[in-house]
C-alpha cells in the first residue's frame, strides 16, 4: 500500500489511474478513518483541486498500481476556462462531493446479496480491495464479509484467496444479488 495524499493536504496534484486499486477514505465524526469510494483504472484522484485548496480524502492504492499525475495548475489549464457551462457543471459536482460526508452504507439485503452487488457493480473481474475497505464500504464486520465470500465461493460464482477475489461465474453471481 502507498499513500498517494492525505486529507487535508494542500493540493499539488490530480492523478490518473491507469492500473490498480485506489481506495478514498475521510475521518469521520468519530475521527477514524473510514473508506468510501474506490478508484480503479480508467478513473482520476484529486479532481477537488478544481474546487478547493485541500484534499477532501486521503487516497491510498491497494496493490501495485500505475498513476500518471498532472499539476493543479496544468490540470486546472485542461478544463479549460471557469464560467463555461461544462466547467461549471464539473465545478458544482465536484464541490457537493467535497462537502458531503461519505455516504455509509446501507443494509440492503443480506450479506452475501450486498457483496454480490458490490462485485457485480465494478467493472474489474479482479478485485485487489482489502477485506477490511470492503467490509467497510459494505457496513459490515469482516467476518461477516468474509463468510458471504465463502458462500459465494462454495457456490461457484467467485474465486477467493487472501489477497483478490476473482468473479468466476457472473451468471452465478447476479442470482446471489437478487
Amino acid at each position: 500500500d502507498e499513500t498517494i495524499y492525505l486529507e487535508g493536504d494542500t493540493i499539488s496534484s490530480v492523478w490518473f489511474v491507469k492500473r490498480g486499486t485506489v481506495v478514498l477514505s475521510r475521518a469521520g465524526e468519530d475521527g477514524v478513518e473510514h473508506p468510501h469510494a474506490v478508484r480503479g483504472p480508467g478513473t482520476f484522484v484529486g479532481l477537488e483541486a478544481l474546487v478547493q485548496p485541500t484534499y477532501a480524502d486521503t487516497a491510498r492504492t491497494t496493490e501495485p498500481s500505475v498513476l500518471c499525475g498532472i499539476s493543479h495548475a496544468a490540470v486546472d489549464a485542461w478544463f479549460g476556462p471557469r464560467g463555461t457551462p461544462a466547467r461549471m457543471a464539473l465545478e458544482v459536482t465536484l464541490a457537493t462531493g467535497c462537502a458531503a460526508p461519505p455516504r455509509a452504507a446501507a443494509a440492503d439485503g443480506t450479506s452475501v446479496q450486498r457483496v454480490a452487488r458490490w462485485l457485480l457493480g465494478r467493472e474489474d473481474d479482479d478485485h485487489h480491495v482489502p477485506r477490511t475497505v470492503m467490509a467497510s464500504l459494505l457496513g459490515m464486520v469482516p467476518e461477516t464479509l468474509s463468510r458471504a465470500l465463502a458462500r459465494l465461493g462454495r457456490d461457484g460464482a467467485i474465486h477467493v484467496d487472501r489477497k483478490h477475489v476473482a468473479i468466476r461465474d457472473r451468471d452465478a453471481l447476479a442470482q446471489h444479488a437478487r
